[in-house]
């Protein structure tokens, strides 16, 4: 919940929250009833793992596009994120300063990937 609360700091004077969520079921019914442009994702979910979250929604051919927000930095990580349809992977140490510059280049039709990232 933190993470949450730390995210919508973030983001909250850059653009309009639609929802919240704690696993990936339920990112997959937030997405189909508020239609967002944008969702922010971890890796780690409970449940469902973000990974799975934006596999469905590919396979689906959902509009919004997929930044995730994870500790995880490893290669591997980031190149499934981008393989499964991901516009945006930032790191949590670093969503202070990164996450609005993402969601502005995801926004404007590009892609963003944080420069620490391998």
């Amino acid at each position: 919940m933190l993470i949450q609360e730390n995210i919508r700091t973030v983001i909250q004077s850059h653009c309009d929250i639609v929802a919240t969520v704690e696993d990936g079921e339920t990112a997959l019914e937030a997405v189909a009833m508020h239609a967002p442009d944008i969702l922010l994702l971890d890796v780690s979910l409970p449940g469902m793992s973000g990974f799975a979250v934006a596999e469905k929604l590919t396979g689906e051919k959902s509009a919004v596009h997929v930044i995730f927000v994870s500790a995880h930095g490893d290669r591997d990580f980031v190149e499934r994120a981008f393989e499964i349809g991901a516009k945006g992977y930032i790191l949590k140490g670093t969503m202070w300063t990164e996450l609005p510059a993402a969601i502005r280049e995801v926004t404007d039709g590009g892609a963003y990937r944080s420069p620490l990232l391998p």
